[in-house]
């Protein structure tokens, strides 16, 4: 996370780290699987606009 300070005292930027790398790889698996099962189209663009605002966020934070 970008901010003022060198280190992460708190451990804090290290768990969001962690959690938006989570949350990418939980998304490429839900949109991985939502493709395989046959779902709506609505679905799979739903699925879809997730991963890319999970991805947007993740960037931002880096």
């Amino acid at each position: 996370m970008r901010h003022d300070h060198n280190n992460d005292e708190n451990g804090i930027d290290s768990e969001i780290q962690e959690l938006m790398s989570e949350l990418q790889n939980d998304a490429e698996r839900l949109s991985t699987a939502t493709e395989k099962s046959g779902a709506p189209d609505e679905i799979k663009h739903m699925v879809a606009a997730l991963a890319d605002k999970i991805d947007g966020l993740a960037s931002l934070v880096r």
